[in-house]
């Protein structure tokens, strides 16, 4: 009787799953295109985190992890258990981040945080990078806060034996000139050597033509396609994101239809990748 439950159940949820795909993908070929805003919908509201290994693909080495949190932010005034009746907006989270430096070096480890409101507009920016040595004390913490309400950037930095905080415009960092001098300001260097120091960064700029205003506008994907994760035995159908994060560096996106990000492919053969799928790399000893 038992074995006979079991089989009928296992039967249920294969259909469901099948039925699932069906309304999913009915209709589309691997390869069609799909809205980005359909996909981008699905990730930020993602009921699933997403634990992801840095991992170095053409030789297999693990170089760090973080795990992808995204939230929804909203209010529920029905009675009907979860049912939401306003969004107030998403947050979208690096959490637990590290990379693993050379033996003896450490790590580095990182949190990144972005708020946006209900029509997807940024609203904060918050990164914490702190690098430990190789027994896990605090060699340096550098935090930023930029607020979309104010226009400013707050930058701290703590080290051994000194602590700094600035404020700085947003619209300064398009000037690398002026973005660099409020760096040096965050250091605590001296006038003197600030003035040598912005001497010489105003004339490397200048050779790199890198003195007028940076242009920070990334022009998002406009649309998704249908594709299969790559690297697994099970065929999963996902969707795929093609971007390029800089000029000449195409990386690419897989997420499922639930929003989870399952792997991502950057450059020169670095991926991150889902450890729900790809299982856990181990860290090779010296």
């Amino acid at each position: 009787m038992q074995r006979l439950i079991l089989v009928t159940l296992g039967c249920f949820w294969l259909f469901m799953t099948w039925q699932l795909w069906r309304v999913e993908y009915a209709g589309q070929k691997l390869g069609a295109a799909v809205g980005i805003s359909t996909v981008w919908d699905k990730v930020r509201r993602a009921p699933d985190d997403s634990h992801l290994q840095i991992v170095h693909a053409p030789s297999g080495r693990l170089l760090g992890g973080l795990d992808w949190e995204p939230k929804l932010m909203a209010k529920t005034t029905s009675k009907v258990e979860g049912q939401i009746t306003q969004i107030d907006g998403y947050e979208l989270a690096m959490d637990s981040g590290v990379f693993f430096l050379d033996a003896g070096q450490g790590q580095v480890r990182f949190n990144l945080e972005l708020t946006l409101d209900a029509a997807s507009k940024w609203q904060t920016v918050r990164i914490d990078f702190r690098k430990l040595d190789d027994q896990s004390n605090l060699d340096l913490h550098l935090s930023a806060l930029a607020t979309a309400s104010n226009q400013v950037l707050n930058l701290g930095l703590e080290l051994h034996n000194y602590t700094n905080k600035i404020q700085m415009p947003l619209e300064d960092m398009r000037e690398p000139k002026k973005f660099s001098r409020a760096l040096l300001a965050l250091r605590g260097t001296g006038k003197l050597t600030t003035t040598t120091t912005m001497f010489a960064i105003n004339k490397l700029l200048d050779e790199a033509n890198f003195s007028t205003q940076l242009n920070f506008s990334f022009e998002l994907p406009r649309k998704a396609h249908l594709d299969r994760l790559p690297g697994v035995r099970s065929d999963i159908k996902v969707y795929r994101v093609d971007f390029e994060p800089l000029k000449g560096w195409p990386a690419s996106v897989y997420i499922n239809p639930t929003g989870e990000i399952l792997l991502v492919r950057l450059p020169q053969g670095y991926e991150l990748r889902n450890t729900h799928y790809y299982g856990i790399a181990r860290r090779r000893t010296q």
